[in-house]
């Protein structure tokens, strides 16, 4: 907040609490604070509350679209209560959740040095028996997010080859055989052994749970699916300056989020950029989604019928990762219907 219009960037904890689900948390509260990414509502695991409202999913996904905007507190979103409002009359913890003045003062991340890594609050969160393809798939979602915000993209070493500190929270003296990196992409060392106690012996209970689990630990090929998915991602951010607005009025005038309100369906974020007479846009549109859902998801916009929509060049490469997306993902002109895969991310985009 201090450092709003100083054009100083800082870590938004915004949509990364959002996208993880809550953090520091004490108890059970490590497993049941699921998140946008790991379960909220739609996948409950086995301490989450049952009850909880749909409404939770819907703030959740408002806060990850907040985190696409960039934080910009001008900026103008239906909210999940069918209300239109700038980012900064949304709250957060008593904050204003929108707080920066131009993109270059946010940082969006999922993941740092400090609290869990992204795979390991997800070895707390998902349901216990997600297979290690769809955790290898739900990372890449996160690290989607990131992808396609505006402002500054940040990613911790490690966090597309699904780094595990053997579940640490607090790793920071705890020596290499909890914060080591396999660059040869064979282990992730997770269930290398029970984290230092220290910080950990509350969670214990839970950890060795997980711990215990196969089916958490990947495979070589969830581990290069990773790396590779987020490399696509990478190279689709660089693709077009779109992806990296300047100023907030760009935002303002280029983003636009569909399947929002209070009848949305809260499990597929969908955005289009308008990139005519943008100087590095590379397209005259794009149009990108975020699928958590383990279903394939479809969404009809009135708005981009009959359009010459195309799957971005590098889903189409021979060497990208997700084959699904070249396979799957479909656009249909004449009523403007999109069909996007399971647990996918997905840009298509129009000349």
């Amino acid at each position: 907040m201090s450092l709003n219009g100083s054009g100083i960037g800082s870590f938004s904890d915004r949509a990364r609490d959002a996208i993880r689900g809550g953090h520091g948390d004490a108890g059970d509260g490590i497993v049941k604070n699921q998140g946008y990414i790991n379960g909220l509502v739609y996948m409950p695991n086995a301490l989450a509350d049952k009850a909880r409202p749909q409404q939770d999913l819907l703030r959740a996904a408002d806060m990850l679209r907040l985190g696409l905007a960039g934080s910009i507190r001008s900026f103008s979103m239906q909210t999940f209560d069918g209300k239109t409002r700038q980012l900064q009359y949304i709250d957060y913890a008593g904050q204003p959740a929108g707080y920066a003045s131009q993109p270059g003062e946010v940082v969006n991340y999922v993941e740092n040095h400090d609290n869990q890594t992204l795979f390991d609050i997800n070895a707390y969160r998902l349901p216990l028996d997600t297979s290690s393809v769809d955790r290898a798939r739900i990372q890449a979602l996160a690290l989607a997010t990131t992808a396609f915000s505006q402002g500054v993209a940040y990613y911790h070493a490690g966090v597309d080859i699904l780094r595990s500190k053997s579940m640490d929270s607090n790793s920071f003296n705890s020596g290499d055989w909890f914060n080591r990196l396999d660059w040869s992409y064979g282990d992730n060392y997770f269930a290398t052994g029970l984290p230092p106690e220290k910080d950990n012996a509350q969670f214990y209970p839970y950890i060795k749970a997980a711990l215990k689990q196969a089916n958490i630990k990947p495979a070589r090929a969830d581990i290069t699916y990773s790396r590779d998915q987020f490399r696509d991602l990478l190279q689709i951010r660089a693709s077009s300056s779109l992806f990296r607005l300047s100023t907030a009025s760009d935002i303002a005038q280029r983003l636009h989020f569909y399947n929002t309100g209070p009848t949305q369906n809260p499990l597929l974020i969908a955005a289009h950029l308008d990139g005519r007479q943008l100087a590095g846009a590379n397209f005259a549109s794009i149009m990108y989604f975020i699928n958590i859902s383990s279903q394939t998801q479809s969404l009809t916009i009135d708005g981009q019928s009959q359009r010459s929509y195309q799957l971005h060049p590098t889903h189409l490469l021979t060497q990208a990762a997700d084959k699904r997306v070249a396979a799957e993902a479909k656009y249909e002109s004449i009523s403007g219907r999109f069909t996007i895969p399971a647990l996918s991310a997905v840009v298509f985009v129009g000349q």
